[in-house]
Formats: C-alpha cells, structure tokens, sequence
C-alpha cells in the first residue's frame, strides 16, 4: 500500500495527485515501492529526453501504481508492479502479460521501455483521464470493435506471446495451458469439469484478449478505431465467453459506477447477436461459456466483510 500523505502537489490537485517532481511520486509510494518507482523514473525520464517536471498518478491499487511522467511537452506513462511474483508467475494478472502482451493486442498502448527486475514498464501515452464516464451508446460502439481489438489465438504473434509465457513460467506451462485468460483458473476450482473447460482453452477456436471489462481500459483514438490501455490480463480463450459478457451486460466490469446510463438488455442482446455472428459462436458453446463466467463470478464475489468494506479489486 502507499503513504497517501501528499505534500508538494500542485494547487488543488487532489484526486488524483499531481506533483511537481518525481522524487516527490517518489517519497508518496511505499517504502518498499520506493526503489522500483525510482528506477522507473530514471527510465522515464531517458525515454523522454529531459527532466520530469510533473507527474499525475493515474492510479494506485494493490497491484500497481500507474503514473504520466512529462517532460515540457512530451508524456509517458509509467506503470510499477508491486508483487514479486508478477514478473514471473504468468498464471495470473501482471507484469509478464502487460509486457508480452503489447506486443500482439492489437492498437495496445506500445511499450517503449521496461526494466524485469524493477518490474516496471514504460509506455506511450494516449492523453486519458482517469474518471470519465461512458454512455449506453458510447458503450455499445466499445463492445461492437471487440472483433478488432482480438487477434485468433494460433497467429504468429499470439504462440509467441504464449512461448514468452511458458518460458517465463515453467510451472503454468507444465498445466497445458500457458497464456490462457488468466481468470480461467478459477473455473477450476468450481463447478466446471476439466473436460468442459480443456475443450473451451482449444486455441484454434480462441482468441487473444486483454482480459478486461473495463471500458476506462478503451480510448478511442482519431480515427475512430479503439486503443487497449491495460494488458496485464492478456490470454487467449474462445471468443463466446465475450459473446456472453455482451448478453449479460458487462457482469465482469470491474467499476460499474464509470457508466451513466446501462443499455437496454435487448441493445446486449443484440450486440451479443453480432459477436457470435462475426465468430461463428454456437449456441452450445455459449451455454458452456456461461457457466464458466458464472463460476468466475462466485469465486469474484466479495465476502461479507468486503462487502462492507467497499468495492474489490478485479
């Protein structure tokens, strides 16, 4: 966790915090933090050219610390890991996704340095605020370019990201499945058969995703083509797990609370319609799809104490 004392912020910067200099993002983070979010800095600031005169904290969770370091005019933004193990555990979420997986997500922010032992990755920034808010419209254009946001799991660039994985994680790859959708592996320890789930992880009917619900996650760029913000979910699985997340209306959003207004259930439906059309999804698999998702989601499910502590963490 950090020490949220701010001191040297700019004035009536409060959520999130700005400061005028690194050392001071620097003495904010954890002690243990400390030595890594310098590193960072140091890389920032050579990928910059020049002093950091400003930094924003973009956000700060248990998992990681995301920060927009500028200089003058040029931005980037760097992202520290907190857990050890997420630079060389690829089962679940963190570094090692994040790392691998800008490099076959398509329109994923690029990564213009990293440094493994600081776990630290620098990218290039797209010029998104933290706290926007999406409507049901905004939201249905998001959900119908997920078939450009995924490319099928048996390319070129989708078995190298599953390679770097098993390479990084002998103990994954030793299950079968390195690079699957981390999230996956709490189908396990439901409901869900290995004999359902071994058939749902056949990379020939999969695809490579970013493994995120969270449209704050999304920028749309000039074009009108979507940038992916955060990789480090990045997996592989069939595609009718999406198919079911557009019918059910985004169960798996982790802030619900970004969305002024929900579509319809027909508006979902109707996008889910679309996506198994453009994936050939089957019913069947469907059905399989959703109780998969639903077992997830027990296994997401907040206990009581949390529940009254406040919203997890995804």
């Amino acid at each position: 966790m950090t020490d949220h004392s701010i001191s040297p912020a700019l004035p009536g910067a409060m959520d999130p915090p700005v400061f005028t200099g690194f050392d001071d993002l620097v003495a904010w983070s954890s002690p243990r933090a400390r030595p890594h979010v310098s590193r960072g800095g140091v890389i920032a600031a050579e990928r910059l050219g020049g002093v950091i005169d400003v930094v924003e904290v973009l956000s700060s969770t248990p998992r990681s610390i995301v920060a927009r370091c500028r200089s003058g005019q040029r931005s980037v933004v760097l992202k520290y890991f907190r857990r050890r193990d997420s630079a060389r555990n690829a089962s679940g979420f963190g570094y090692l996704r994040a790392k691998f997986g800008a490099k076959v997500l398509p329109g994923a922010a690029s990564v213009l340095a990293y440094d493994d032992e600081a776990r630290v990755l620098i990218h290039e920034d797209l010029e998104v605020r933290p706290g926007r808010r999406y409507s049901a419209a905004e939201l249905l254009r998001w959900a119908r370019s997920w078939p450009d946001l995924v490319v099928p799991a048996t390319s070129t660039t989708s078995e190298e990201f599953r390679a770097s994985l098993g390479r990084s994680d002998p103990v994954s790859a030793a299950k079968g499945h390195p690079g699957a959708l981390p999230s996956l592996g709490l189908a396990r320890r439901a409901s869900i058969t290995d004999d359902q789930l071994r058939d749902f992880l056949d990379p020939a009917l999969s695809v490579m995703w970013c493994g995120d619900m969270n449209p704050a996650n999304f920028a749309l760029d000039r074009d009108g083509t979507y940038r992916q913000l955060d990789g480090e979910g990045t997996g592989y699985c069939d595609p009718a797990l999406l198919v079911v997340e557009a019918r059910l209306g985004l169960p798996s959003a982790p802030d619900p609370g970004t969305i002024d207004t929900s579509p319809s259930p027909d508006q979902w439906n109707e996008i889910g319609n679309f996506l198994a059309s453009r994936w050939n999804v089957t019913p069947e698999r469907e059905s399989i799809a959703r109780l998969i998702l639903a077992s997830i989601l027990r296994e997401l499910a907040p206990t009581p104490s949390h529940s009254r502590s406040g919203s997890r963490q995804q």
